[in-house]
């Protein structure tokens, strides 16, 4: 409706009635308005009959201000030197403006409305603002004429696949990186630097110069190091890349950034005295105005005053697009002084609004040279090849006249302007259908308000220096004479890119400058050696290491620390690389011990490493019973004092299997009850939790250990199921006492981030220790044969522990305990959870997981679901923040509320892990069920229908080849919408009061439409691949849509029935009916499409079409009952009589 609104408009409107473009920013009349918005030409050729018009496609308003306006008299000049010259005989070149606003959705707009408005035209020019141009070309594919680029200068539009038939008149932004890179060359600097900014084309700037100084390096023709890349958006990034600067003695620093985020740098570089001439700074991407100085300063991300920032700038170079050329050269098209086009120029644009009008030399050039290059490439079309003028605005010229302006070559008002790489000489590295031009060299020299002067100009043959660089502002000999092409390296100065000397006790290396030895290193004969095993360091700029002392180890080389010897294990030598186990008969139930504690008479412990009392046991064939040796039952199985095993029952294996399970996520409870302490969440109830669950784990694994018959755990019966206890044992019984004192400590406010992280990384171990126990239970009951789905009841009983982890990896990120490394963990554990939930519920035939089919399981599920969608919010929020920083932030904010969710959470989990266990199917969901979930079952199913329908009716356009790329398009996001829409009527959503289905008969008749989805979905996709479709596979999308259709109706007249025996009074039936109707609203197009292909006669359709128009009047009219439908009562809503007639018209 929009487009079509467009042919409805007047030239006059395509362009403003008012313009801006003042020096003191007051509107007045637009130039062209008036005329239609086409250039005048006041000395007309008589013999110029036949019009070509051009629309100039560039913004009034946006991201470059009235930039329209500043360049009209360029375009003015060039229209009338054409019409002048002997260009085009016969012929009249008209511009019609066009105002882009320099947006994608409007110069995409405007595009539409000039090929559609007023005369018809034959080559469009646009735009200046590269977003816009590449609408703009999307746009022109349609229309089938060139584009000709005015001012876009993103590297991607040269991608003539992507966006054919465009020819650009601005060098691209890469030309402004090879300048300062060709700039570093002269200088002769190699050790470099690079901060860049969040935009795309800050991006590309970056890789484009890394990828040039990695090609020298490859190519052995240039020695560069790359000393840091850094991304630069907010002022904490801006601090850090000035601290990687003077951290790595890197002096010589390119910055891809905008003006702002450039202003923010030089602040912080001046608060932290990272100033020129030591440290300088070149910029190749974003345009800086003269008077960015004062235009940011005292800002918001520039707190620095006009003086502070031009300190910081003084002696910055920038790159940008060459100006337009005020010299004696010849324009060798229009045969015009270039001088006299810029006096010219600069007259006609002050003298808009009575002579207060605003010029812009750095664009203008691009405009006069552009329609000139338009002329010359219709003028050879035309003229030399005497073609029809006919061909233009076809398909017949448009390959001709793109080919035809690659082939330009002209010097003109923006220097020489011609193609890469379709003429020599080649670029090297190509530059992709790049234009040749000049690139403007610019140096902060200048006051505050005005502060670039130009420095250099870059072209083909090189660097043409205007004046000399200044690298001070307060030394007068640190600058470089240069004049022309030449420089006086001799006499003058030119800043080192390295340090000479390091101070005392730091090292100096060419990719960090000058470094002090870190932690676990120390200096030696000027270089860095890692500590030896046994001994540490523990500050940077260490000049010896330190042994470790009695009771302490350490492994590594290159230690910060020693590590105490944990219970079990001792040391009594000074240096040590590692802790011996405590022989048999004593024990170590301390940390940092150099001798072991005797047992206590008659008692002994059975392997060596014992880290408590209680490992002191009985003889074989007794247990310990009251602190008391006794001799073991006949039922028992007792080794090294303890039962080992019972005679296990189905149900013992399968409890103990649950319990084993259940100690995966009690390590996780545990823990992340231990930080909120830490972060004094809830403190007393916390600590509370936190003991009850240390409680619950260590009564469970000495349960596992030694059996317990009032629980039904049965005691290990295998070696590698005690070895596995006993490994988890032997983490926790030293992990249990940490904890224990360290809770009361941070309970009273004193948090000790050492036990912080030794707590993260224990329990971690002891959650991998946990698991270990469960596989080597599931190995023994399988081994024992006994009857259970061990596989799926594993995998449902881990997400219990997913669970509780997910908070406590959170909770971690919120101490600030290796944020980055942590929060990526934290990705990974949602993520595992998620595709769990979904496997669980839809099956993993791969791995032996059915399909859940269990109504009750279902329900359950459901209610996970819900609890995990409340708690994934807080978990992307917290990982997907910009730097591991704002992460810690974001969880210490939300771990409250984190932790309120994972309760409720665990326990519908754990319920649900119950069910899959055993599931009698004792629930009744009709019970509860409500009339605003049977109406949102209700809307499901119809809208399911509706959307199989759009499916197949986009297919059938296809392969029909009727608007075949389009429907592409949309049948993308259908399949995906369709598939979520089924899965919400498996499964329910209950944040969207979408129940799952009430009724054992509606889940299979809904996993069955779902598995008919899936097969019917793989054709779809298919479609929007192929360029063709077989006959084959459309008979057979025909056959699977009749069959989806068919258990959807299927579906509905199940849930009439079922909401008929709750007692619903919800008139679903006669909301089928409407949903119906609206169903073969879409279901005719695809009947004409079937008629098209063959697939039925006229006739079904034509019945297709009365049985609407029946329904419809029965609708309105009233229809008594039929053995199909129920009776229909005559409407007397107004509303609904006057939309049902707008729907048959």
């Amino acid at each position: 409706l929009e487009i079509a609104g467009l042919l409805t408009m007047s030239a006059a409107t395509l362009c403003p009635a008012t313009c801006s473009a003042t020096v003191d920013g007051s509107s007045w009349p637009c130039r062209y308005h008036g005329n239609g918005c086409k250039v005048n030409v006041t000395n007309t050729d008589a013999s110029r009959l036949v019009d070509i018009n051009v629309a100039v496609i560039n913004p009034y308003v946006g991201g470059l201000g009235d930039l329209m306006t500043m360049v009209e008299p360029s375009i003015a000049q060039a229209v009338q030197d054409i019409e002048s010259s002997s260009f085009l005989p016969g012929f009249r070149l008209n511009a019609y403006l066009v105002d882009s606003k320099c947006t994608v959705p409007d110069a995409t707009t405007a595009a539409v409305a000039a090929m559609t408005t007023g005369p018809q035209k034959h080559i469009v020019f646009s735009d200046s603002c590269s977003a816009a141009c590449e609408a703009v070309n999307d746009a022109l594919r349609h229309f089938q004429v060139l584009q000709v680029g005015s001012g876009c200068v993103s590297v991607s539009l040269s991608n003539s696949d992507r966006y054919p038939y465009f020819t650009r008149m601005a060098p691209s932004f890469r030309f402004n990186v090879l300048s300062i890179y060709e700039l570093f060359k002269f200088l002769g600097f190699q050790r470099i630097g690079t901060v860049y900014g969040y935009r795309g084309s800050n991006n590309l700037a970056k890789d484009l110069l890394l990828e040039m100084m990695a090609n020298d390096n490859a190519a052995g023709t240039y020695s560069w190091t790359s000393l840091f890349t850094h991304r630069v958006e907010f002022i904490e990034d801006a601090q850090t890349a000035v601290d990687l600067a003077a951290s790595k003695d890197s002096r010589i620093n390119m910055m891809a950034l905008y003006e702002l985020e450039g202003s923010m740098l030089l602040c912080q570089a001046f608060k932290k005295n990272v100033l020129t001439p030591d440290f300088n700074w070149f910029v190749s991407s974003g345009w800086w105005n003269a008077n960015y100085i004062t235009l940011t300063a005292g800002t918001e991300k520039v707190p620095c005053t006009v003086n502070e920032l031009h300190r910081a700038s003084y002696g910055l170079i920038a790159s940008d697009r060459g100006p337009m050329l005020n010299t004696a050269d010849i324009h060798s098209l229009s045969g015009r002084s270039l001088a006299d086009l810029y006096s010219e120029y600069t007259n006609l644009c002050e003298g808009f609004a009575n002579g207060k009008g605003s010029c812009n030399h750095q664009w203008a050039g691009y405009f006069y040279d552009g329609m000139w290059l338009i002329a010359s490439i219709l003028h050879t079309f035309l003229i030399t090849q005497n073609r029809s003028f006919s061909e233009l605005a076809t398909s017949q010229s448009l390959q001709d006249l793109y080919e035809l302006s690659l082939g330009i070559d002209f010097y003109g008002q923006t220097g020489r302007v011609r193609q890469f790489n379709s003429v020599d000489p080649k670029t090297t590295p190509p530059s992709y259908g790049d234009r040749d031009g000049i690139v403007l060299l610019r140096q902060v020299t200048g006051p505050p308000e005005s502060a670039f002067i130009q420095l250099a100009f870059r072209t083909e043959d090189g660097l043409n220096f205007k004046t000399d660089v200044l690298w001070s502002s307060t030394d007068t000999n640190k600058k470089l004479p240069c004049t022309g092409t030449t420089c006086n390296f001799a006499g003058g100065w030119v800043p080192p890119d390295r340090t000479t000397q390091c101070e005392a006790g730091r090292t100096w290396t060419l990719t960090d400058g000058c470094k002090m030895c870190p932690e676990g290193s120390f200096a030696s004969s000027g270089a860095c050696d890692l500590c030896s095993p046994g001994t540490f360091s523990g500050a940077p700029g260490a000049t010896a290491c330190t042994p470790c002392g009695l009771g302490n180890y350490t492994q590594l080389r290159g230690s910060v620390r020693c590590f105490q010897c944990s219970e079990g294990k001792y040391t009594n030598q000074s240096q040590s690389t590692e802790c011996l186990d405590c022989p048999r008969g004593t024990y170590a139930d301390v940390r940092g011990l150099s001798q072991c504690t005797a047992c206590p008479q008659d008692t002994e412990t059975a392997f060596e490493g014992a880290s408590s009392e209680d490992m002191c046991v009985c003889s074989s064939g007794q247990r310990l019973l009251n602190h008391t040796c006794v001799a073991c039952e006949k039922q028992e199985i007792c080794e090294g004092g303890r039962i080992v095993g019972f005679r296990p029952t189905n149900e013992a294996w399968i409890n103990t299997l649950d319990v084993a399970g259940a100690q995966r996520a009690l390590s996780q409870t545990i823990a992340k009850n231990f930080f909120l302490v830490a972060l004094a969440i809830r403190v007393e109830e916390s600590k509370a939790n936190m003991m009850n669950a240390i409680a619950k784990f260590d009564n469970t694994l000495y349960a596992m250990i030694s059996g317990d018959e009032n629980r039904n755990i049965i005691a290990s019966p295998k070696q590698e199921v005690s070895a596995a206890l006993e490994a988890t044992r032997l983490l926790w019984i030293p992990l249990k006492s940490l904890m224990t004192e360290k809770v009361e400590t941070m309970a009273s406010g004193v948090v000790d981030m050492v036990d912080i992280e030794h707590v993260a990384e224990q329990t971690t171990l002891l959650r991998m220790s946990a698991q270990a126990v469960v596989d080597a239970w599931g190995e023994a009951a399988s081994t024992a044969g006994a009857h259970l789905n061990g596989l799926l009841v594993d995998i449902a009983g881990r997400q219990r522990m997913l669970i509780q982890r997910m908070c406590k990896e959170a909770l971690i990120i919120a101490l600030g305990v290796s944020a980055s490394e942590t929060r990526a963990t934290l990705t990974s554990v949602a993520s595992l959870f998620e595709e769990t939930q979904e496997g669980l519920v839809f099956g993993i035939p791969a791995v032996g997981i059915p399909q859940l089919r269990s109504m009750c399981t279902m329900h359950q599920m459901g209610e996970v679901s819900f609890y995990f969608r409340q708690v994934r919010p807080y978990i992307r929020e917290i990982t997907n923040a910009p730097t591991a920083r704002h992460s810690s932030s974001v969880a210490a904010r939300v771990a409250s509320d984190l932790a309120s969710l994972t309760d409720p959470f665990f326990q519908s989990m754990a319920a649900a892990v119950a069910l899959f266990s055993n599931d009698t199917a004792s629930c009744n969901p009709l019970e509860s069920i409500t009339e605003s979930e049977w109406l949102a079952l209700t809307e499901g199913i119809a809208n399911s229908r509706i959307g199989v329908a759009e499916a197949m009716r986009h297919y059938m356009q296809i392969a029909n080849g009727l608007a075949a790329q389009a429907s592409k398009v949309e049948l993308s996001v259908l399949v995906a919408e369709q598939s979520q829409l089924l899965q919400d009527l498996v499964q329910g959503r209950k944040l969207e009061n979408k129940p799952a289905p009430p009724t054992q008969q509606m889940l299979d008749k809904f996993i069955s439409v779902s598995n008919l989805w899936n097969t019917f979905s793989v054709g779809l996709e298919e479609a929007v691949r192929q360029t063709t479709i077989a006959e084959v596979d459309v008979a057979l999308q025909i056959s699977l849509q009749s069959s989806l259709l068919q258990d959807l109706n299927d579906a509905m007249d199940l849930q009439v029935q079922d909401a008929a025996a709750a007692g619903s009074t919800v008139q679903i039936r006669l909301l089928d009916l409407t949903h119906r109707q609206q169903f073969q609203f879409h279901n005719l197009p695809i009947q004409a499409y079937k008629v098209l292909f063959g697939a039925i006669t006229a006739e079904e359709l034509n019945t297709t079409a009365q049985a609407f128009r029946s329904l419809r009047r029965e609708l309105i009219m009233g229809a008594p009952a039929t053995d199909e439908r129920m009776a229909l009562q005559s409407i007397t809503d107004l509303c609904i009589v006057r939309g049902l007639a707008e729907v048959m018209n």
